[in-house]
C-alpha cells in the first residue's frame, strides 16, 4: 500500500510539473483534474489517520474500507489525468507532425521559387545581352549605309561635276566651231 501511495505521490509530481508547462490550452481538463485529486489524497490522508478499533490505535474494517476507496478515487483520476496528457501528447504529436509538414512545403516552395526567379533572371539577362548584340549589329549596319550614301554622294557630286565640265567643254567646243565658221 505505501508503495502505491508512493508511486502515486510521484505521479502527482510528474503531472504539477507537466501541468506548468505552457502546453495547457484554456480549455484543458488538466487542472480541474488535479484539483479533484488533491481533494482524494486529502480525503485518503483523513481517512489513514482515523483510528476507530474497538482494540485501541488499529484502524476498523471501516477505516480500511474509506482507505482503499480513498486510494481508489485517486488512481481513478491518475488514470483520468493519464488519459488527458496521453490525449495532449498525441495533439502535440499532431501538431508536430502538420507543423514539419508544412515547412518542408515551404521550403521546396522557397526553393522552386528561387529557381524559378534565377532562370526567369538568367533568361532576361540573355535578352538583354541579345538586344545588346542586335543593336551594335544594327549599328554597325547604320554605319556601313552611311558610308554607302557618302560614298554614293561623292560618286554623284564627281559625276556631276565631270557632267558639268563636259558640258562646259562641248559649249566651249561649240563656240569655237561657230567662230571659226
Amino acid at each position: 500500500m505505501f508503495r502505491f501511495f508512493f508511486a502515486a505521490t510521484a505521479l502527482l509530481i510528474h503531472v504539477s510539473a507537466a501541468a506548468q508547462e505552457p502546453a495547457l490550452t484554456p480549455d484543458s481538463r488538466l487542472p480541474g483534474l488535479l484539483r479533484e485529486r488533491a481533494v482524494l489524497t486529502r480525503r485518503y490522508a483523513e481517512a489513514s489517520a482515523q483510528r476507530h478499533s474497538l482494540f485501541g490505535n488499529k484502524p476498523s474494517k471501516k477505516d480500511l474500507q474509506e482507505v482503499v476507496d480513498a486510494l481508489q478515487g485517486i488512481v481513478d483520476k491518475d488514470q483520468q489525468i493519464v488519459d488527458v496528457l496521453n490525449e495532449t501528447t498525441q495533439k502535440a504529436t499532431t501538431t508536430s507532425a502538420r507543423l514539419a509538414a508544412t515547412t518542408t512545403h515551404l521550403e521546396t516552395s522557397s526553393r522552386d521559387d528561387r529557381n524559378l526567379t534565377s532562370q526567369r533572371l538568367a533568361e532576361l539577362e540573355s535578352e538583354a545581352q541579345n538586344l545588346r548584340e542586335r543593336e551594335k549589329q544594327q549599328l554597325t549596319k547604320l554605319r556601313n549605309l552611311e558610308a554607302e550614301v557618302a560614298e554614293a554622294k561623292q560618286g554623284h557630286f564627281v559625276r556631276d561635276v565631270l557632267i558639268a565640265g563636259l558640258a562646259l567643254a562641248c559649249v566651249g567646243l561649240l563656240l569655237v566651231r561657230r567662230r571659226r565658221k
